[in-house]
């Protein structure tokens, strides 16, 4: 029947439909099936020359059960293009029992006794040792410095063990210890173990040097006694200095290798240390990253568990609807998955944790045409990303034109949810909860410094238990330093701190929210006519930058946000023309003006409490975290509580499983 259907397909003068190809991959240990390859660039290879014969054929890379291990990535360019109607398809079972993972294993070998009598007393019968693959010998840090603003750059490797990601050893073991002073680059510490720095010339010192909001990560270059501390030289000075009391600690000193999980690495002969939860056997990481894909488009990543890159696990440049779905991705030492550039395509359905700083970065789309690049994550969960950088790196991080988050579980991270730059952003739909634990002076949804990056909706979202504590303070959403043009609709702030925080900015609508146990429920200050007077003044400031960069003048900038030209001549220090209309308000204090933030600057209607208050309204608001739970409250006031497609959001995978194993 298929052979007639061909023919007639033929002469009635059209194409003949190619049979669908499928390239099997051998899992580490199996033999290859008859027709298929032992590894995926094998197999990436097979599929360029079954292209170049066949340029209509779909093709499908399937790998086995199992692990498949790797060196480097896989390179894909556009000559590895599928077409709209037939993708080229990378997967996996749908069971999700494919690895493909950037690691060695390793395996005991004798101890050297000058090692081990080194070592802490708790840590002597535990701790084993192990030779490092020669690429991994010759690095000269296990890392490169952690800064404001400085350029990914993967550690020199990552341990891992039967439960995931092991650390570098550290003191103190848990939380920091607190620097005594701090005089440029040299701050003091008291109560160090005595000679915990003997013989450690790859040290290291991180933490919150200044700011709350900041961690750092810099090499130790000297080391000396002073009184009953030790006096330590970073290689530069912390970002504004080093403050007294600053929550700090040493990290990579054998001396802290006195637990399991930990790790040290004696650079001179090669050999780690390190005490594994469970078992001998560990793993390093040595590729740099498992996917890397520059200018291909219609290629999909289904039903596979990515994981132990150096770096980022997958990166797309370039190219159009490349997807990644149903697939685990875990523990990098950099981020998830980061699109640059790429048209139409992001992650769906999809569990991403233990990243090393960012989960996902979608950075797409023409911001001097407005033109949109259609980037996405959906349905996904998200936990435990900046597990290496906690500051400065949030689940998702936006910028370009035009991405959507939507139907997403964002969760359990001392980093934020999302980061917005650029234009015309939906965050939609999505839970977000439990973040922020120990920050200060951040929020869950952040955006700033740049009045040109508007039109992004921030709706339908939940927002719970994002709260400071006696010595920190935290935000929902997170407008600051004069964001403006945003809209915030519909969301849940159930137990938030500060849940909105207009920080100087104009023209945003915070409409038809409900704030439970979240206080104040908006917060408006016009900082610009204050302590931010310079960023609005000086025409070398960030703010005035970014407002110059961008043709905000030209007609589609005109058409689309008519309120910004002529900015700098309207009152630009002024935070005004803000609506915040028909909010629902429960054990949440209304609006709140300072720092020279007027109300009759703003438009301000229809905020109230609820028409018939609830007897359980206190146990509710103490201890709900269903939506569904509290719906009631919305009665008689014309306004409804946001709902989340759980339903449609995968979730994690089993108990004591980690991501990625």
């Amino acid at each position: 029947m298929r052979t007639l259907l061909l023919l007639a397909a033929l002469l009635a003068g059209f194409p003949a439909v190619a049979a669908p190809i499928e390239i099997p991959v051998a899992a580490e240990g199996a033999r290859p099936e008859p027709g298929g390859v032992a590894t995926l660039a094998e197999a990436v290879n097979e599929a360029r020359r079954r292209r170049a014969r066949d340029p209509r054929a779909a093709i499908t890379v399937a790998l086995s059960p199992g692990t498949h291990r790797l060196a480097g990535a896989v390179r894909l360019g556009p000559q590895d293009s599928g077409s709209a109607g037939a993708p080229l398809v990378i997967r996996g079972p749908a069971d999700g029992s494919a690895r493909l993972v950037g690691t060695l294993r390793l395996a005991p070998v004798p101890l050297d006794p000058a090692l081990a009598a080194r070592l802490p007393a708790a840590a002597r019968g535990q701790v084993q040792a192990y030779r490092l693959p020669p690429a991994l010998r010759g690095a000269g840090r296990i890392q490169a410095p952690i800064v404001l603003n400085g350029p990914p750059s993967p550690p020199a490797f990552e341990v891992f063990d039967g439960e995931g990601a092991m650390h570098p050893a550290r003191w103190p073991a848990e939380g920091f210890a607190k620097a005594d002073d701090g005089d440029g680059p040299a701050f003091t510490l008291a109560n160090l173990p005595m000679n915990a720095l003997r013989d450690e010339p790859d040290l290291w010192a991180e933490g919150y040097w200044r700011w709350g909001w900041l961690f750092e990560a810099l090499p130790v270059v000297r080391a000396a006694q002073k009184g009953n501390g030790t006096r330590l030289t970073l290689d530069r000075t912390p970002y504004e200095g080093i403050r007294p009391g600053a929550p700090v600690r040493l990290v990579h000193l054998l001396a802290g290798l006195d637990r399991p999980g930990s790790w040290w690495r004696d650079a001179k002969s090669g050999i780690l240390l390190a005490w594994p939860r469970g078992g001998d056997a560990i793993e390093v990481s040595v590729a740099e990253m498992l996917l890397a894909v520059e200018g291909a488009s219609h290629l999909r990543i289904e039903s596979l568990r990515l994981a132990m890159a150096r770096g980022d696990l997958v990166s797309v440049r370039g190219g159009r609807d490349v997807v990644i779905a149903d697939s685990v991705l875990s523990l990098s030492g950099g981020r998830g998955a980061v699109f640059t550039g790429a048209r139409d395509g992001g992650l769906q359905r999809c569990d991403i944790a233990g990243t090393g700083a960012e989960a996902v970065i979608l950075s797409g789309g023409d911001r001097r045409t407005l033109t949109p690049g259609g980037l996405f994550l959906r349905d996904s969960r998200l936990t435990a990303y900046a597990r290496r950088e906690p500051t400065q790196h949030p689940a998702v991080a936006l910028d370009g034109v035009g991405a959507e988050v939507s139907g997403n579980v964002i969760h359990d991270s001392p980093a934020y949810a999302v980061h917005i730059r650029g234009n015309d952003h939906r965050v939609t739909a999505n839970e977000i909860a439990n973040l922020l634990a120990g920050a200060t002076d951040t929020g869950a949804i952040y955006a700033g410094r740049d009045w040109t990056a508007r039109g992004s909706v921030i709706a339908g979202n939940v927002l719970r238990d994002i709260r400071g504590g006696t010595d920190t303070e935290v935000k929902g959403v997170y407008l600051d330093d004069m964001a403006s043009g945003f809209t915030v609709t519909g969301n849940l702030f159930l137990r938030v701190d500060q849940p909105v925080f207009l920080g100087g900015g104009r023209d945003n609508r915070v409409e038809g929210n409900v704030f439970v146990a979240s206080s104040p429920a908006v917060h408006v200050d016009s900082r610009g006519q204050t302590w931010a007077r310079d960023a609005i003044d000086d025409p070398q400031s960030e703010l005035r930058a970014a407002y110059t960069a961008m043709p905000v003048e030209s007609p589609v900038w005109r058409a689309r946000y008519p309120r910004l030209p002529g900015l700098l001549y309207d009152r630009p220090a002024v935070a005004t023309g803000n609506v915040i209309t028909d909010n629902l308000l429960v054990l949440s204090d209304p609006p709140r003006f300072t720092d020279g933030g007027q109300a009759a600057e703003q438009t301000l209607a229809r905020n109230r409490g609820p028409a018939s208050p609830r007897a359980d309204l206190q146990k509710l608001a103490r201890t709900s975290v269903d939506p569904a739970e509290i719906a009631g409250l919305a009665a008689g006031t014309g306004l409804r509580l946001p709902t989340i497609p759980s339903a449609r959001t995968r979730r994690s995978p089993p108990a004591g499983t980690p991501f990625g194993r």
